[in-house]
């Protein structure tokens, strides 16, 4: 019984021990878009970095979760480090990490796929020559609701964001902008995820049906100028008719509050 027991404790350290060396791999293979592991003695978040201190950080963290009554189970399960799970779209990492005032613990981001060779998507706001606005009356499943917000979506592979504006901007809206200008990068949720995203502002030259993706839920496209924007900003949302019915549509989509911001300066 001891032998065996003696056996498993091994086979558990060796698998530590490798899945320590394939986490450090992949986090140096994407270290570019990853970030740098960072310093906590200089006040970051330090990421640790050898398979020693992300035994010590797994180890302390596991002894903490049972403390606090979680099973064996669950501290081993919501400590391992690494890319928890994955799909075409998203990327789970759980990192081990090192606080500022010392406090070892685990830290999960999600990384868009794209954006592991550049950035994940690009928003785009289409001005008209009235100088009125182009966005979108869009269904979100995440606060199922409608919301105002930003032709914005996915960068492909080795596209350059320039190019993905202006192909978001086509299919979510049907129109073509003339030029593009870069107004800066926008982090929705630091907390979360990795994603900082390009903001253009760009001209309309063309205007043709739009023709969204099956898997979206854009009902029209609406221009509205600065003033109104504002307004349904500090009102919380506009109110719009969909299939004959008044319907709130919020506006709390951070990349528009970013471009109106910015826009009305230039």
């Amino acid at each position: 019984m001891m032998l065996k027991s003696l056996i498993l404790c091994c086979f558990s350290l060796t698998l530590l021990a490798c899945e320590a060396e394939n986490y450090l791999s992949y986090m140096q293979k994407h270290m570019a878009f990853l970030g740098p592991f960072g310093n906590h003695t200089s006040g970051e978040i330090e990421i640790a970095s050898t398979p020693e201190l992300i035994q010590s950080v797994q180890d302390a963290t596991k002894e903490r979760l049972i403390k606090e009554g979680y099973t064996h189970f669950e501290a081993k399960n919501w400590t391992r480090v690494g890319v928890i799970a994955e799909d075409q779209y998203w990327i789970w990492i759980r990192d081990p990490v090192i606080f500022p005032s010392g406090f070892k613990g685990t830290y999960n981001r999600i990384v868009w796929r794209p954006s592991l060779d550049g950035p994940q998507g690009v928003a785009i706001l289409p001005i008209f020559q009235n100088d009125r606005y182009g966005v979108n009356l869009n269904y979100r499943h995440s606060t199922r609701s409608w919301e105002i917000e930003m032709p914005r979506g996915a960068r492909f592979q080795g596209e350059e964001p320039e190019q993905t504006a202006r192909r978001e901007c086509r299919e979510e809206t049907g129109l073509e902008v003339s030029d593009l200008t870069l107004l800066g990068e926008v982090a929705p949720d630091t907390g979360m995820t990795t994603s900082v995203v390009p903001v253009y502002t760009g001209h309309v030259a063309a205007t043709q049906l739009f023709n969204p993706e099956e898997s979206e839920a854009i009902h029209k496209i609406l221009t509205l100028s600065h003033d109104e924007l504002l307004a349904g900003f500090a009102k919380g949302y506009i109110e719009v008719m969909i299939h004959g019915s008044h319907i709130k549509a919020y506006c709390r989509d951070s990349f528009l509050a970013y471009a109106l911001l910015l826009s009305k300066k230039n």
